[in-house]
């Protein structure tokens, strides 16, 4: 919906329309030079005409939405994706189109909320954690939809688990040391970490972003029996520290933390045992970060040296490619292996044709993901290969198909052997040996694709690129799933070393400025 808004700058406009003529006539009508009336003649053109247009231009793009607030422009959901405008891109625009440039920063800052919008994203720790596992599994390069999304999902429910920020399941998503967001009365439980209801509790957390305060250090050292008090002491004071008045940035030395902008922005060098900074209360912890970019890292490698994208086959060299009249661009039809069968019958029909890709242009360099090396050294063109793992997926169906040919022949044959015709016997006999051998043909194309699969890792890939695909040869369509899991593996393990490491640094400070707090958290006398 579309509607006219007014605004300052187009009655502003207006108004300059309006004693532009009169000004222009007094300095006339003066003794001023002849040149200063002419150049304050084009000042005042120009000024107009430039006005004119970027009054066009918001006059076209700017509107109201349904929902009664001033837009400017098309529509797009703020914060899709991480695209920053290039400098060198803005001010060549400014250059080339300067209306359309003023036009578009007047839109979209002074007369709507588009940019505020979009730069919501950056001040919303949760929604820009979102956004960075999209741009993680697309980053990750895995081709399983099923996989990339379980990274999208997964890199948020990780790294606010490895924050602490949502804690087990079995608790609500109540965190390790924390009071619950709905807990019981406290004649049931005076601690306040028992939820009423563990999906009320999560569903809380979850969908509204409900947090809780740590427990009674007596309580909290329970269930974190690996912080010290002075920790969780200066923990406490730095989460509710803000800077002192008449200060932007406020940096306490002596506890290695500091805050900014009102509490904004805020960071410990020591945390619960691991360095953190919080925007907007969100931590985001040294350890989460380490585990997160462990576990993108594992899934990128192990994608890229064990099951790389593009692993295919293909018959046809380049010089063969060329002299079908292939050409960039044109649609490559193969023979499809799935050969149709009548299910009442048991016949085979004639394969068909489908498209495997389009033809892509290439150079010198040979293909890395081609089993069969292309003979023409010149520019020219391949073919692109099918999948591996897809060719064997087709060859499994149709094998699942011939089987239920094979039984239905049987069942036939079976019938047959009483009737009273011979030929009716023999045809019976016939389609039982056709359906086997049909069976058994499905069976050597799903060996020949397993030998290929392992064929190709030998000549292609590393060591441990052989044996994971020699695993996965039989069930490739659990090779990205391994992958992810591989990731979470070692996000968990990574995470796990690199707070143990935090913590062993923050005892053996604690060990050298207060000796007895050291010796009474040994002997275990604050657990008691």
């Amino acid at each position: 919906m579309r509607g006219s808004v007014p605004n300052y700058f187009s009655n502003s406009l207006q108004l300059v329309k309006r004693f532009a003529k009169p000004i222009v006539d007094a300095y006339e009508k003066s003794n001023i030079d002849e040149n200063l009336v002419n150049a304050a003649k084009r000042t005042v053109k120009n000024v107009v005409d430039f006005g004119d247009d970027v009054g066009q231009i918001l006059g076209k793009n700017l509107g109201v939405s349904r929902y009664g607030n001033t837009t400017y422009g098309t529509y797009d959901r703020p914060g899709e994706g991480f695209g920053i405008p290039r400098p060198d891109r803005t001010v060549r625009s400014a250059v080339q189109d300067p209306a359309r440039f003023v036009a578009d920063f007047l839109g979209s800052n002074v007369f709507s909320e588009k940019n505020r919008q979009k730069a919501w994203l950056y001040s919303n720790p949760f929604r820009l954690v979102s956004k960075a596992g999209v741009a993680a599994s697309k980053f990750t390069g895995l081709e399983d939809p099923v996989a990339a999304g379980a990274v999208a999902a997964g890199v948020p429910i990780l790294f606010h688990t490895l924050t602490e920020t949502s804690g087990p399941l079995h608790q609500g998503l109540r965190p390790r040391g924390y009071k619950a967001v709905a807990p019981v009365s406290k004649e049931e439980d005076p601690t306040g970490a028992k939820p009423r209801n563990i999906a009320e509790e999560a569903t809380l957390r979850f969908f509204g972003g409900q947090k809780s305060q740590p427990l009674a250090y007596k309580d909290f050292i329970k269930e974190r029996p690996d912080v010290m008090p002075s920790t969780i002491s200066d923990y406490r004071r730095y989460m509710n520290r803000k800077p002192a008045a008449g200060k932007r940035i406020d940096i306490d030395p002596e506890k290695q933390t500091f805050t900014a902008f009102g509490g904004l922005v805020k960071g410990t060098a020591r945390g619960l045992n691991d360095p953190e900074i919080r925007i907007k209360g969100a931590p985001i912890s040294a350890s989460s970060v380490l585990g997160t970019a462990a576990a993108i890292g594992t899934i990128t490698a192990g994608k890229r040296f064990l099951d790389p994208r593009g692993l295919g086959v293909t018959s046809d060299s380049t010089r063969e490619a060329v002299e079908r009249g292939f050409q960039p661009g044109k649609p490559v039809r193969a023979s499809s292996i799935d050969r149709k069968v009548n299910k009442e019958t048991g016949e085979v029909l004639g394969s068909t044709e489908y498209v495997v890709g389009t033809i892509p242009k290439v150079g010198l360099r040979t293909g890395r993901f081609y089993q069969s090396e292309p003979s023409y050294k010149g520019e020219g063109y391949k073919i692109p290969t099918q999948k591996l793992q897809d060719r064997l997926r087709e060859q499994r169906d149709y094998r699942s198909r011939a089987d239920a040919g094979v039984a239905r022949a049987q069942r036939e044959f079976d019938l047959s052997r009483t009737h009273p015709d011979a030929a009716a016997r023999r045809k019976a006999k016939v389609d039982l040996d056709e359906a086997k051998e049909i069976r058994a043909t499905a069976q050597q194309d799903i060996e020949e694709t397993v030998r290929a699969t392992k064929d190709f890792a030998k000549k292609n890939l590393n060591f441990a690129g052989q044996k994971f695909q020699e695993v996965f040869a039989r069930n490739p369509g659990l090779k990205e799933p391994a992958l992810v899991a591989g990731g979470v593996l070692a996000a968990v393990g990574t995470a796990a070393i690199a707070k143990k490491l935090f913590q062993k640094a923050e005892q053996e400070r604690i060990k050298k400025e207060d000796p007895l707090q050291y010796k009474k958290y040994k002997r275990g006398d604050y657990t008691e």
